[in-house]
């Protein structure tokens, strides 16, 4: 494996501090030519949550991850609404930052919100768009019902009756084959923060119409989850069927986190996709 080279920063936008990292090539001189991943974090998680994906993803790319918000190392102190258009706001401002002018972007479950608002607002900066167990404002009617069911029954404080990691219930919990170790720094990594999942509302009213990618000729994937309760992924496969040439693929035994709870299939799902960029 390649030795990889770690940057980190902030940048100030409207009274706020947003935590970026850049990881890089330390070995090859044309390092800030590559193409760029840019990994934008679900409700449970922050830009650490992606190390089981940097280390692979930066053999061949730059890769941007980032905390919204609120989130992470990410400042909230003017308590502004935490509406996607504005996450979208934040994340140009870091790629303005780093003097990358496009990339390949990855929304995991509420990041596939900032993801979408991202397009709408700059598209020409858009290399490829992957949806990762998310809809990203992307509705059918099939998938608002299964969201108003999972928020009925306690949304992400109810009882689940399979394993999922992300503060659903314990990756452990019923399922003896999971690693207990790996299920616990899942929990561990997000006690470092409070996030503001109380406004997710304020994220999840931007919505976007599978139409709208028609005329954008941008690559699209879904990856989700094979028990993935919040969306789940026969309504993904339906919602990907929507966008003209996107992409669909289930992660076998996992839930709304496959990233983490199967991360070397969701990585080959996910480079395999980008290879097949032309």
């Amino acid at each position: 494996m390649r030795d990889l080279e770690l940057l980190a920063g902030t940048i100030s936008r409207e009274g706020e501090e947003i935590y970026w990292e850049l990881v890089r090539d330390a070995e090859e001189g044309d390092a800030d030519q590559r193409p760029v991943v840019v990994l934008c974090h679900g409700a449970g998680g922050s830009h650490a949550v992606w190390y089981q994906q940097i280390p692979e993803i930066g053999e061949k790319y730059r890769v941007v991850t980032w905390d919204s918000r609120g989130f992470g190392n990410s400042t909230n102190r003017t308590d502004r609404l935490l509406t996607s258009e504005n996450a979208a706001h934040d994340l140009s401002a870091v790629l303005n930052k780093l003097e990358i002018s496009d990339a390949h972007l990855v929304g995991q479950s509420m990041g596939g919100w900032h993801v979408s608002a991202f397009v709408t607002l700059f598209s020409d900066r858009v290399q490829s768009v992957t949806y990762a167990d998310t809809i990203g404002g992307l509705w059918t009617d099939d998938l608002r019902q299964a969201y108003e069911q999972f928020v009925a029954a306690g949304g992400l404080q109810g009882t689940r009756e399979l394993p999922l990691v992300g503060g659903h219930a314990a990756l452990w919990s019923g399922a003896p084959d999971r690693d207990a170790a790996h299920a616990f720094l899942y929990q561990a990594l997000g006690s470092f923060h409070s996030p503001p999942l109380d406004r997710l509302a304020e994220v999840l009213a931007f919505t976007v119409d599978h139409s709208d990618f028609d005329d954008l000729n941008v690559p699209v994937l879904f990856i989700a989850g094979e028990h993935d309760q919040i969306f789940p992924a026969s309504m993904l496969s339906d919602s990907a069927n929507r966008i003209r040439g996107a992409e669909f693929v289930e992660i076998a035994d996992a839930g709304h986190s496959p990233y983490f709870e199967q991360p070397q299939a969701w990585n080959l799902a996910f480079l395999k996709f980008l290879n097949s960029i032309k």
